[in-house]
């Protein structure tokens, strides 16, 4: 410790004799500026007289200022601030000394150019000497490690901020060579202190000239088509591709260092948000009590996460599974101090115990997140389907009219388009009973139809993920099979602005562009693994499972869509009438007696099978199309 301060004491000291060398300096340049090269003999008695006036005031400035205290090396603009307040109050101090003990008329334009001057240098000698080390790499690894050459792919202000975290990390990771981006108006442009040094093609030069390693990815709100150009750049540089995480990754919308991670497959899906409007209308959430359901799944945790950036009153981690709503509860308890978690272990299918929890928290606002959703499981359990996804969801929704929830906001499926399996039906009679509580009730329900969800657990990506980790081929189920994909924030989000844009008795969908060919998924999955796709065994395409599409679609023959408010999201109407027109109390007494008698089940959902051909071809969602 006292070594420490030793050396601290050192490098002030230096600083205080380096500033008062400097004011010499700035004050000699002024004369030979202001008289042409040939200063007069009287002037150099002034030069002592006002070095000896204004060095001591420069310098107690400097210390107010905190010239003397401050770690240079990662010294922003302020610091340029804090030189310019301190030269100012020294020359001005020192000058009002100066004329004061001798009232002689002298050239006022020395000592302006000596403020002037004196600003400069001192800046130079605390910017110039950490940007020189920076250009030449004089600093090395500073004993901290090896860090890695890399480039950053994208000169805006998410690359400029990594860049500035960068260089604030006491051990920072990586060494940044400079910029690449692919605006032409950039091209050998300084930002952040390194230059733009070309564009995306010219990577494989730029890395063989360097000897950079890796290439950062800043760019998070980047379309994944624009994300796939890049990565093929990076790969014809043959360097290592990193990237900071999309914007709605991270609770604070910013990037850091901890943040840096391997380029994955959804990152290629990520649809530019940057024309995405924000929360349409926060006050239906803020200082209210929300009730999530399945709150501890993919999707209801998201929405939790989300809901946590708005000034909420309360929020009710609703679920049936004690581990996952523990973890949920224990993330934002600690994410978001500020904010009331209510956990709660709650079978929705127990109708008692639902009416109980709305009627001690009083949400509302609701978001029905809890469902089953494995296609194959509930081939083989049709009456346990029915329970959960239709009773279920009508007990949460008849507890939501029945306690004045003001609006109720539901998951659905693409799945639930012409359905062919189990779990699609069970998700399109519980759209037909919201839609018919909607007509009966005060409470506006709306109803959100998604495709497939990267990451959530038993999601294709997961599957792959868990294959690739096993050392096993990739299993596809027919090489023409697409779907539609989403990442779990952009759901999470389209959930929150259907709440804002309900009015009842709606259903939404995300405009999802083209559907993703599954086969060509897991070819671009395995290349993001550093494997050949092309490689034997690598893919092994089985056949379609009972119930399966070769394409889904997010609405059916009887529906059209429109566009809303929201530039993504577009509402779903009907054309004719629903395949089932039941009033909801006796599609629920129906749903009922099929929980109970896997016969009725059936019987009950065929009502609402329409499978078309599998060679139909997908319907893609885009808008002015």
């Amino acid at each position: 410790m006292t070594q420490t301060r030793s050396v601290v004491q050192w490098h002030r000291a230096l600083l205080l004799i380096l500033d008062a060398a400097l004011l010499a300096v700035a004050f000699i340049i002024a004369m030979w500026l202001r008289f042409e090269g040939h200063i007069p003999p009287v002037w150099w008695r002034f030069f002592t007289l006002s070095v000896l006036w204004i060095a001591p005031a420069l310098l107690v400035f400097g210390f107010i200022f905190g010239l003397y205290n401050r770690v240079w090396e990662f010294a922003r603009s302020e610091a340029a601030f804090a030189i310019t307040f301190a030269v100012t109050g020294g020359v001005g101090f020192g000058s009002a000394g100066i004329f004061y003990s001798q009232p002689v008329n002298h050239s006022r334009s020395v000592l302006l150019m000596t403020w002037v001057l004196t600003i400069l240098l001192i800046g130079a000698s605390r910017f110039g000497w950490r940007q020189m080390r920076r250009t030449l790499h004089l600093d090395g690894n500073n004993g901290r490690g090896e860090r890695i050459p890399a480039l950053v792919y994208g000169a805006g202000q998410t690359g400029a901020s990594f860049v500035h975290h960068l260089e604030r990390s006491p051990a920072p990771p990586y060494r940044v060579l400079g910029f690449v981006d692919d605006d032409q108006s950039l091209n050998r442009m300084i930002v952040a202190g390194y230059r733009v040094l070309g564009r995306g093609s010219d990577l494989p030069a730029l890395v063989e000239k360097l000897n950079a390693e890796e290439v950062i990815l800043a760019a998070p709100s980047a379309s994944g088509e624009r994300i796939r150009r890049m990565l093929d750049h990076v790969r014809a540089a043959g360097a290592r591709a990193r990237t900071l995480p999309r914007l709605l990754e991270t609770n604070d919308g910013s990037s850091a260092l901890k943040d840096v991670r391997d380029v994955r497959y959804e990152d290629l899906l990520g649809r530019d948000m940057a024309d995405v409007d924000l929360m349409l209308d926060p006050d239906y959430v803020g200082g209210r009590t929300i009730l999530v359901t399945g709150a501890g799944g993919s999707i209801g945790s998201e929405i939790c996460r989300q809901l946590c950036r708005y000034e909420l009153r309360e929020i009710v981690l609703l679920g049936r599974g004690e581990n996952r709503i523990h973890s949920i509860y224990r993330e934002l308890m600690v994410a978001f101090p500020n904010i009331k978690l209510t956990p709660c272990i709650c079978n929705f299918t127990n109708a008692e115990h639902v009416r109980e929890v709305f009627a001690q928290h009083r949400p509302q606002v609701v978001f029905h997140a809890g469902a089953h959703k494995h296609v194959y499981l509930m081939e083989d359990h049709p009456a346990e389907a029915v329970r959960n996804n239709v009773v279920g969801t009508a007990n949460v929704a008849q507890a939501a009219a029945q306690a004045g929830v003001e609006r109720f906001v539901a998951i659905s499926t693409d799945k639930a388009v012409e359905p062919c399996n189990v779990m699609g039906a069970t998700k399109r009679l519980s759209e037909l009973l919201l839609l018919g509580l909607d007509r009966e009730s005060e409470t506006k329900f709306s109803i959100v139809r998604f495709g497939n969800v990267i990451g959530s657990s038993g999601s294709v990506l997961t599957i792959f993920q868990r294959q690739a980790q096993e050392g096993l081929p990739l299993t596809v189920t027919h090489r023409e099979a697409t779907r539609f994909f989403m990442t779990v924030e952009e759901a999470a989000f389209l959930v929150l602005q259907a709440g804002a844009l309900g009015e009842g008795g709606d259903v939404y969908v995300l405009e999802m562009g083209q559907p993703v060919c599954i086969y060509q998924m897991a070819r671009e999955f395995l290349q993001l693994n550093g494997r050949d796709p092309d490689e034997p065994g690598a893919i092994v395409v089985t056949s379609l499972s009972h119930g399966e599409k070769l394409h889904e679609r997010l609405c059916s023959s009887r529906e059209d869509i429109n566009p809303t408010r929201c530039s993504r999201v577009l509402r779903v109407s009907m054309r004719t009438e629903p395949e089932l027109s039941l009033a909801p109390a006796e599609l629920l007494a129906r749903a009922q007696r099929a929980a109970r008698d896997a016969r009725l089940a059936e019987d009950l959902l065929h009502q609402v099978y329409e499978a078309p051909p599998v060679s139909a071809p997908p319907l893609v969602l885009m808008t002015g199309q």
